[in-house]
């Protein structure tokens, strides 16, 4: 049973009908719809937030634990999977290669990875650096001061 409403227009009686169920179910499919649509919009920026985050993370803590085995206060040696001291989710791993240029260079490669969390995808980073051999600079201490060649 339909209801009509009544409505004065100008000294014009007009009438008009409700909503039908077909109206409003079809109103509330467009509303669903456009709800799920602006959540998987919102899951993506969160995503891409989260994931900048993590990237930027990992190349500061690549460049600093590459700037420490710089600077000898990591020992130059190949290490992998190595937790950091303040966050144990983050790894690290250190490769000492010898390098095709010089004899006396070493190539260092220094990766940085986390797991990820939470379903967001893992993050990581890698950096590369030539560097001289410490131990052509303690040998070539040791000559000037003893006046003699260590093997």
């Amino acid at each position: 049973m339909r209801r009509r409403i009544l409505i004065a227009t100008e000294g014009q009686l007009a009438s008009r009908q409700g909503l039908t169920l077909l109206e409003v179910l079809l109103s509330l499919g467009l509303f669903l719809g456009a709800l799920a649509a602006l959540s998987q919009l919102w899951y993506g920026g969160v995503r891409a937030s989260v994931q900048a985050r993590l990237s930027t993370q990992a190349i500061l803590r690549c460049e600093s634990k590459l700037n420490e085995v710089v600077a000898g206060a990591v020992p130059l040696q190949s290490t992998t999977d190595t937790p950091f001291e303040d966050d144990s989710t983050w790894t690290w791993s250190l490769e000492v290669l010898p390098s095709d240029v010089h004899a006396n260079v070493k190539l260092l490669i220094v990766n940085v990875s986390h797991p990820g969390q939470g379903g967001l995808s893992a993050s990581g980073h890698q950096l590369s650096r030539l560097l001289r051999d410490p131990q052509v600079w303690t040998d070539a201490q040791q000559t000037t001061t003893d006046g003699t060649t260590t093997p």
